[in-house]
């Protein structure tokens, strides 16, 4: 049966979250979490901000995730535009549908961002927002999205430790995976590795089998599976 495909927009206020020090991969790869019916595709990685005076280092990370960068300079000594082309353009692709946008992700913590959330979750559509901690406990922000992810949580100090390619991407994809589904077939966690990096074969790594990498990554802690006598692998746990 072929999967249905999930298409993801991602939005960043670069100025809003130019505080915090997060790795961008660790938060883009959160958004593809999802039932295993369902491919995601990001349709849209947008970044607003002023770019005479943006971030260094996280304007290196949104280059590197190929995202569109819109230059919004600022008017006069204070007013920056980005918070409104971004919410603009996020509620354009609803009347244009064009591309069909499943999910809507923001990263910002500025609570006007609340008015289109709404507005996009009035027409049967999923919204999430990366936010500061702090921001937690603000009823508007947990009343007007779906998902609240927070980018303390993706410091560099709370990514794992983890200098393998393919140990890293194996942690990334069970993260993905739906816990409430579990146990289920390995062969679930091969294709959550695929989604993020579609080059990945496990034949073209050390281990050539998936069984192999799934012994060696339970002998390392970060999953308890289980074998059927009717041969069938499955992933009991996830302990990452």
């Amino acid at each position: 049966m072929r999967k249905q495909n999930l298409n993801i927009a991602v939005y960043i206020d670069m100025e809003n979250v130019a505080s915090s020090d997060f790795v961008l991969e660790e938060v883009m790869n959160s958004f593809l979490s999802t039932d295993e019916d369902y491919n995601c595709i990001f349709a849209i990685k947008a970044a607003y901000g002023n770019q005479s005076a943006a971030k260094k280092a996280l304007k290196n990370q949104i280059v590197e995730h190929n995202f569109n960068i819109i230059d919004t300079p600022k008017i006069g000594s204070e007013k920056n535009r980005a918070d409104l082309l971004l919410s603009l353009d996020a509620f354009e692709t609803l009347y244009l549908n064009n591309p069909r946008i499943d999910r809507y992700c923001f990263m910002t913590s500025d609570a006007d961002f609340t008015v289109v959330a709404d507005k996009l979750r009035k027409f049967g559509k999923e919204v999430w927002l990366v936010c500061k901690k702090s921001d937690k406990d603000r009823a508007i922000l947990t009343k007007s999205f779906d998902n609240l992810l927070f980018l303390e949580d993706f410091c560099p100090e709370t990514t794992p430790k983890i200098t393998s390619k393919i140990e890293r991407l194996f942690v990334q994809a069970v993260r993905n995976m739906n816990q409430s589904k579990l146990p289920n077939n390995v062969s679930v966690a091969n294709d959550k590795m695929k989604a993020i990096d579609p080059s990945f074969r496990i034949t073209n790594t050390e281990y050539k089998t998936f069984m192999k990498l799934i012994k060696d990554m339970e002998k390392k802690g970060y999953i308890k599976s289980e074998t059927l006598a009717t041969g069938e692998n499955r992933i009991i746990e996830i302990c990452v």
